[in-house]
């Protein structure tokens, strides 16, 4: 019996990633790649006057010079083709509303295309929404948290194995990160191992293998984008007054540390972390 889609994914994530990985890591930062965001929410009006959308905020995270750049609206059910795919180094995928658990049509075909990036060997990092459709895609469970609601500035803590992968960065032992979601990952993939954990979430980082890695707080986001989604879920009665406030004051006890974040982020999605293979020669110190 064949492999299913799922088992070619995973087989293609430990195999065809070493080689490319090494590839990128003996290029050295100034490789100049090509990438795409899957963007999987609409534009608030808000983002879309002070930044000009979501795409505009990912790549002030993400993009450096030379780079080529570009958004499908995965959302609208625009998707890359596999030949468009092909040109591409890496993908990210963005936050969303919607639930990586639902079975509406774009999700689904969004799935589908998940599996078929990593069986032709491509990086994908996901955030928020994307690092559990990421889990679901790949053989996880994913659905609401019994914690309810994290909103705010919160302290994420990097395991053992995110310190080998992260090692040239030196991570802190807390990571704080903007965090704005309802959903968790319940189960991992097969293979997959948890990079950081949180007080309120058991998986705030995973990755499997050398092309997939999720993270589910908001690195890109910064305090106004947070403060006017919260605005807007507010006034919709989706969330309290008293999350909204305690959102607010998380920003007093302390920052997001985006530049650590951008390097983490870039440093994954553009191979210049050691491969597993590599990490496994250097102890932790």
């Amino acid at each position: 019996m064949g492999m299913g889609p799922l088992e070619n994914a995973a087989s293609a994530v430990e195999s065809a990633a070493a080689v490319e990985a090494a590839v990128a890591i003996a290029a050295g930062a100034t490789t100049v790649g090509s990438y795409a965001l899957l963007q999987c929410g609409e534009d608030s009006e808000y983002v879309r006057k002070a930044y000009g959308g979501y795409f505009e905020v990912f790549r002030a995270l993400l993009a450096e010079d030379g780079e080529r750049w570009r958004v499908f609206r995965a959302v609208r059910g625009e998707l890359p083709t596999d030949a468009e795919a092909a040109s591409f180094d890496g993908f990210v995928i963005s936050g969303s509303c919607s639930d990586a658990h639902a079975d509406e049509p774009w999700i689904l075909a969004l799935v589908d295309l998940i599996r078929r990036l990593l069986a032709a060997g491509k990086r994908v990092l996901g955030v928020c929404f994307g690092h559990q459709i990421l889990c679901r895609a790949l053989g996880g469970r994913t659905g609401r948290s019994s914690k309810g609601w994290d909103i705010g500035v919160n302290c994420i803590h990097p395991t053992a194995a995110a310190a080998r992968l992260f090692a040239p960065l030196k991570l802190p032992v807390h990571m704080p990160v903007i965090e704005f979601h309802q959903d968790e990952v319940w189960e991992l993939p097969p293979k997959a191992e948890v990079l950081a954990r949180s007080d309120k979430t058991g998986v705030e980082m995973f990755r499997l293998g050398d092309l997939v890695m999720g993270v589910q707080g908001h690195p890109e986001y910064s305090k106004d984008v947070l403060m006017s989604i919260a605005d807007r879920l507010l006034r919709r009665d989706l969330i309290l007054d008293s999350q909204v406030e305690m959102a607010k004051a998380s920003f007093d006890v302390r920052q997001p540390d985006r530049d650590l974040w951008k390097k983490v982020c870039r440093g994954f999605l553009k191979g210049r972390l050691p491969s597993q293979q590599q990490q496994q020669q250097v102890p932790v110190l």
